[in-house]
Parts: structure tokens; C-alpha cells; sequence
């Protein structure tokens, strides 16, 4: 139970802090493709950000929590994965997605 609410806590204010750095699109979106590089990866394809974005944006954390709770073997994986990815999504040419 614990775990759970910790993991709750931990989406709602990275989730938070992401959302207030893009500034209704004007802000930086480089915090976003480093922390959520699935969800940009979709929206600079998209050029949007669209629904599936956003729900792959909130249940991410909560998934990485969970897997590395229960499978911590799995943690250098998850997160070489994830390095890989906001590295690919770093590099992803976009005028709307900038900064």
C-alpha cells in the first residue's frame, strides 16, 4: 500500500512539473523528451500531442515503479532503455516540439 501511494505521489508531480515547464506550448519541451520520450516520440510523429500520448505519459511511471519493485534486475535494463530512448527522441528533427 505504501508503494502504491508512493508511486501515485511521484507520477502526479513529475507529471506536474513536465506540464508547467511547457508552458501551454511555449515553454521548454526538452524536460518532456527526457522524462517522457515514448509520449514525445508520438507527438513529434503526430505533431500533437494527442490522447495516446498523454495516457502512455501518465501510466509510464507507474509502470517503471512497479516493474522495478517487483523484477529489480531489471532496473539497469529499464533504464538503459529509457536513456535510449529520450536520446532518440532528443535528436528527432521538429519545429513544433523545440527547445
Amino acid at each position: 500500500m505504501k508503494k502504491a501511494i508512493v508511486i501515485t505521489l511521484t507520477t502526479i508531480l513529475v507529471l506536474t512539473f513536465i506540464v508547467l515547464s511547457m508552458g501551454g506550448g511555449h515553454g521548454f519541451f526538452w524536460p518532456a523528451k527526457i522524462v517522457y520520450p515514448y509520449s514525445m516520440i508520438i507527438s513529434v510523429l503526430n505533431n500533437q500531442i494527442g490522447i495516446l500520448a498523454i495516457i502512455i505519459a501518465i501510466v509510464q511511471v507507474p509502470i517503471y515503479g512497479i516493474l522495478m519493485t517487483k523484477k529489480p534486475k531489471w532496473t539497469i535494463l529499464i533504464f538503459g532503455i529509457h536513456i535510449i530512448s529520450a536520446i532518440i527522441c532528443l535528436n528527432l528533427p521538429t519545429d513544433t516540439f523545440s527547445g
